[in-house]
C-alpha cells in the first residue's frame, strides 16, 4: 500500500529529471546517433535544462580557455615531422594495389592524379595571400588550431614543430572531438573562432573540420537534407561566415581539406565539403591544404595504404576508415607548418 502511494512521487521525480536534463539527453543523442529531439519538440523545451547546467557549472555552452598550448610533454622522436620527407612520398605515391585486375590502372590513375595535384602542395604557388605582416620569429603572434578529432591528431605535431621554428608565437589548440559546422547548439565553431579573432587577437586560424557534418542541418525550424543543394548552400554560408569575419579583422585562415573515407556517406560529404572549402578559400585568397593528395583521391575507391617506391607500402589510415596513422599525421602536419612558415614576413 505504501509503495503505491510513492509511485506518483517516483513518477514525478523521473519526469522532472528528464525535463531538467533534456538538453543533456539531446546532446547525447545528437553526438551518438545524429538524432535530435528538436525534430519533435520545441527548442524552448531545452532552455530550463540549459540554464540549470550553466548555474550548476556542469558545463557552459561556450566554455573555452584560450591558453598557449603546452608542448613540453610532446616527444620529438615519436612525432617529429622532420622524420618524414613529404616530397619522397607525394611526388611518387601510388595507391596500394587491390587483389584484382584493376591494380595497374589504379596505380596509373593515382600517378596521374598526383602529377596534376602537386601544385596544391606547393603553397608558394598560391595567389597573393590576404594577411597582415606577421613577423613570427620576433613577435608574439597568436595562432589557433580549431577542429575535431582529426585536428586532435594533427595539432600536437604541428605545434611542436612551430614552437621550435617560432619560439615567441602563442599556439592554442582548441580542437574538440565530435564537433563540426552542422550542429552549433553545443559547440558553435563559427562563434568560437570569431570570438578568438576579435577578443583574443588570433592572427592565424588553422581549421580541420568535417567528418561529423554529413547529416541534415536543422536551422530556424527548417530541415536542410543532406546531401541536397540546399544543404551545400547553408553549409557554404557557415564557412563563409568564418572567412569573411577573418578578412574583416585582418586574420588569416589555413583550412585543411578532408581525405577519402571508407563510409559512403562520409565520402560523399567529403566531396561536397572539399568543394565548398576550396572554392571559399580561393575566393578570400587563403591557404587550402588538400589531404586527399597525400592519402588518395576522392574519385577512387578508399584504400588505407599508399606505396612509396623507396619505403614500400605505408599505412595511412586507422581501422575506422576516417582517422590517420602517425605517418599520415606527420605528412599533414608538415604541410601545416609550411603554410605557416610562408606567412613569416620578416
Amino acid at each position: 500500500m505504501q509503495s503505491r502511494k510513492l509511485l506518483p512521487w517516483f513518477f514525478l521525480i523521473v519526469v522532472s529529471n528528464t525535463f531538467l536534463w533534456l538538453d543533456s539527453l539531446d546532446q547525447y543523442l545528437a553526438s551518438r546517433f545524429h538524432f535530435y529531439l528538436t525534430q519533435y519538440i520545441s527548442e524552448n523545451a531545452l532552455i530550463p535544462s540549459i540554464r540549470i547546467k550553466e548555474l550548476s557549472k556542469v558545463t557552459k555552452l561556450r566554455e573555452q580557455v584560450f591558453e598557449p598550448a603546452n608542448t613540453t610533454a610532446i616527444e620529438p622522436k615519436r612525432i617529429g615531422i622532420e622524420d618524414t620527407d613529404v616530397s619522397s612520398l607525394t611526388s611518387r605515391v601510388i595507391v596500394k594495389k587491390e587483389e584484382n585486375n584493376q591494380g595497374t590502372n589504379a596505380d596509373e590513375a593515382q600517378l596521374a592524379y598526383q602529377k596534376n595535384n602537386d601544385e596544391h602542395l606547393s603553397l608558394g604557388a598560391q595567389e597573393q595571400l590576404t594577411t597582415p605582416a606577421l613577423p613570427l620569429k620576433s613577435s608574439q603572434v597568436k595562432i589557433m588550431f580549431a577542429g575535431d578529432s582529426m585536428m586532435q591528431g594533427v595539432a600536437p605535431i604541428a605545434i611542436h614543430a612551430l614552437k621550435k621554428a617560432f619560439p615567441n608565437v602563442n599556439l592554442v589548440d582548441l580542437s574538440k572531438q565530435s564537433t563540426g559546422l552542422t550542429v552549433k547548439r553545443y559547440f558553435d565553431w563559427p562563434t568560437i573562432i570569431k570570438e578568438g579573432i576579435a577578443k583574443e587577437k588570433f592572427k592565424i586560424v588553422i581549421i580541420f573540420l568535417g567528418p561529423n557534418d554529413p547529416w541534415d542541418i536543422y536551422e530556424n525550424k527548417k530541415v536542410y537534407k543532406f546531401p541536397s543543394q540546399e544543404w551545400e548552400e547553408i553549409y557554404r554560408q557557415r564557412v563563409e561566415d568564418i572567412l569573411k569575419f577573418a578578412k574583416d579583422n585582418q586574420a588569416h585562415i589555413v583550412w585543411i581539406g578532408l581525405p577519402n573515407m571508407s563510409e559512403e556517406r562520409l565520402r560523399t560529404g567529403a566531396v561536397i565539403q572539399n568543394r565548398v572549402f576550396k572554392n571559399e578559400m580561393q575566393k578570400y585568397s587563403y591557404q587550402y591544404i588538400p589531404t586527399d593528395v597525400l592519402v588518395g583521391p576522392l574519385d577512387q575507391p578508399y584504400k588505407a595504404y599508399v606505396k612509396d617506391f623507396a619505403k614500400g607500402d605505408l599505412l595511412m589510415r586507422a581501422n575506422d576508415g576516417i582517422h590517420f596513422t602517425p605517418t599520415a599525421l606527420r605528412l599533414i602536419s608538415q604541410q601545416v607548418v609550411k603554410a605557416v612558415q610562408q606567412l613569416d614576413q620578416e
